[in-house]
């Protein structure tokens, strides 16, 4: 796995839970600060929708950022879950953006997770497909379908729906 190749940083140990939620917190602070520049930058807020074919309760928070036509992603997400149990991701990725006052993105990212009921590290690839509509010249609302690879059957597809808090 990728985080066996940075055993200082990301410890298994439990001591160390604290610090790396901290370090992720302040590195999605610091991505959300220097993205200004950009087309649309946006602070996200998102909650997956209810399956009947899994248990998961998903909420994040993030930036999104389109700049012409590329759209790239950074999100803290807690996953809390009866069967997979509860863990915390970071999560990141990028895409291609089809502009106007309903955006549409498409894209691909991964998500580096972190199971706090089997200690042990994950990764995770999904390819995305979104929708971005501005209510207002700060407010807009997103849906979005990520389609994970290598997970079992029944945790593969995964709709989130969220605000957007435009700077």
């Amino acid at each position: 796995m990728i985080l066996d190749k940075f055993p200082a940083v990301f410890c298994r140990e439990s001591r160390f839970k604290s610090v790396i939620s901290l370090l992720s917190f302040c590195l999605l602070l610091s991505v959300a600060s220097i993205t200004s520049a950009a087309d649309k930058n946006y602070l996200r807020l998102e909650k997956n929708k209810e399956s009947d074919l899994n248990d998961l309760d998903i909420k994040s928070i993030g930036a999104l950022i389109f700049d012409r036509n590329l759209a790239g992603h950074l999100d803290l997400i807690s996953r809390q879950s009866d069967v997979i149990g509860d863990s915390w991701a970071l999560d990141f990725g990028g895409g291609y953006v089809f502009s106007g006052t309903a955006s549409l993105y498409l894209g691909v990212g991964i998500s580096l997770d972190y199971n706090l009921d089997t200690d042990d590290f994950n990764d995770q690839y999904y390819s995305e497909a979104g929708v971005v509509v501005d209510v207002s010249r700060s407010l807009s609302i997103t849906g979005r379908m990520q389609h994970f690879y290598n997970q079992p059957d029944d945790y593969e597809e995964v709709v989130m729906l969220g605000l957007l808090f435009r700077h």
